[in-house]
C-alpha cells in the first residue's frame, strides 16, 4: 500500500464531511480524488481539497487518482455500482449503510471484493460506542449468564418536522427503505454485535405515517419510504429480539438504546451517552424476585474506554495498515442486509421469515 495513502470519496455531500475528518485524522492520508454528479457539492468538496482530482464521473476520477481507498457515500442506490467500479480500479472500499438495495446486490458486492482480493468495510458507526463494546465483553465473560432477550429502539424526530426539507431519503427507487434501512439496519447490527447471537428468522411491519414533505423549492413531495418500522427476530438459541424505529417520534434527536437481558442480570446502553452502562446483574441480584426496578448506571471504566480503537470510519485506515480490529466489513453488511430481506418478505406474506 502507497504511503501516504491515496484516498477518495464518491459521493461528497454530507456523509462525506465525516469520512474524510476521521479518515484524515490517522495521518499519512492524501486526497487524491473526489466525485460528484453535483456540481456544487463538487465545488465545496474541492475548495476544501484544492489537490485531489475531480470528476462528476466516478470511473474518471478513480482512473486518473488511482486511490487506496474509497469511501463509497454515495445515496444507496448507487452503492453496489460504485462499490464494482472501485474494486476494479484496484482500492479498498468503505460503503456507508445500509450496505446495498437489497441482498442479491449485498452478496455480489461481496463476491466482487473476494474476487478483486480487496477489503471492504461498511460504517456501522455504533460499533465504536464504549459503552456497547463494554456490553460486549461482559456478555461475551458470561457475566449475563445464558441470554434470554434483547430489546432495541431507535428513535429521531427529524423527518416529522415541519421545517425539515425532501430528500433523497424520502425516495423508495433511490433509498430502498426509510427508518428501516437507515435507522433499523443500525439495530440489526448493534445486537448482533453486542450479543455475538446470529439470526434465524424475522417477521415485520412498517409504515409512511409522513405522506408529503416540501422540497427546496417548497413544493409538497410524496414521502415513498417507510417512516416507523416495528419487527421481531428469533436469534440462536431461542432468544426472541423485539425492535422499534422511528422517524417522527417528537422529542427525540438521535436515540438508540438496546436492551439485553440474561440468567443472571440486565444491561442496557444509549448512544448519546455511550461512556456508561446501566445494568444489574450478579448471582445474589438475581437470585430474588422484587418489585423495585433498579438499573443503575455506572461508568465504562475508563482504562477500557482508552484502550478501544478508533471511530469508524477511521479504525479501517488502522486495519489496512496491519491492526487487528475486529471491523466491521462486507460480511457483517450482507449479514445484515439479510435481516432487512426477511422483515421484507415476511410484510409480504404476514408471516415469519427464515434469515
Amino acid at each position: 500500500m502507497n504511503s501516504p495513502l491515496r484516498y477518495a470519496i464518491i459521493g461528497t455531500g454530507g456523509i462525506a464531511n465525516h469520512h474524510l475528518r476521521l479518515v484524515l485524522e490517522r495521518g499519512e492520508v492524501e486526497v487524491v480524488g473526489l466525485s460528484d454528479p453535483s456540481s456544487s457539492n463538487l465545488a465545496r468538496a474541492g475548495a476544501r481539497h484544492p489537490k485531489a482530482f475531480r470528476h462528476s464521473n466516478a470511473a474518471v476520477m478513480l482512473r486518473k487518482a488511482e486511490p487506496d481507498l474509497v469511501s463509497v457515500c454515495t445515496p444507496n442506490k448507487f452503492h453496489c455500482a460504485m462499490t464494482f467500479a472501485a474494486l476494479a480500479a484496484g482500492a479498498h472500499v468503505i460503503c456507508e449503510k445500509p450496505m446495498a438495495m437489497n441482498l442479491g446486490e449485498a452478496r455480489r458486492m461481496e463476491a466482487a471484493r473476494r474476487r478483486a482480493r480487496r477489503l471492504g468495510f461498511i460504517n456501522f458507526s455504533y460499533r465504536s460506542c464504549a459503552s456497547f463494546r463494554f456490553a460486549r465483553e461482559l456478555i461475551a465473560g458470561g457475566e449475563l449468564g445464558t441470554l434470554r432477550r434483547v430489546n432495541v429502539v431507535y428513535l429521531q424526530s427529524f423527518l416529522g418536522a415541519a421545517a425539515t426539507r425532501y430528500s433523497w431519503r424520502n425516495d423508495k427507487t433511490v433509498a430502498g427503505f426509510g427508518a428501516l434501512g437507515d435507522l433499523g439496519v443500525h439495530m440489526i447490527d448493534a445486537a448482533r454485535f453486542i450479543t455475538g447471537l446470529e439470526y434465524r428468522r424475522a417477521v415485520g411491519v412498517a409504515q409512511t405515517l409522513m405522506p408529503t414533505k416540501r422540497d427546496a423549492s417548497g413544493t409538497p413531495r410524496r414521502v415513498t419510504t417507510d417512516t416507523n418500522a416495528a419487527f421481531l427476530t428469533e436469534f440462536e438459541g431461542g432468544v426472541i429480539g423485539t425492535f422499534e424505529t422511528s422517524q417522527v417520534a417528537p422529542g427525540y434527536g438521535n436515540h438508540l438504546r438496546l436492551e439485553i437481558s440474561g440468567a443472571r442480570g440486565t444491561l442496557a446502553v444509549l448512544s448519546s451517552d455511550d461512556k456508561q452502562i446501566w445494568m444489574c446483574l450478579g448471582d445474589s441480584l438475581s437470585r430474588y424476585g422484587s418489585w423495585t426496578t433498579s438499573l443503575p448506571a455506572v461508568a465504562v471504566p475508563s482504562l477500557f474506554v482508552d484502550a478501544q480503537p478508533p471511530p469508524t470510519p477511521a479504525v479501517f485506515v488502522d486495519v489496512l495498515r496491519g491492526a487487528k480490529y475486529d471491523a466491521s466489513t462486507f460480511e457483517d453488511g450482507v449479514r445484515a442486509q439479510s435481516v432487512l430481506e426477511a422483515i421484507l418478505r415476511s410484510m409480504k406474506s404476514g408471516r415469519w421469515e427464515r434469515v
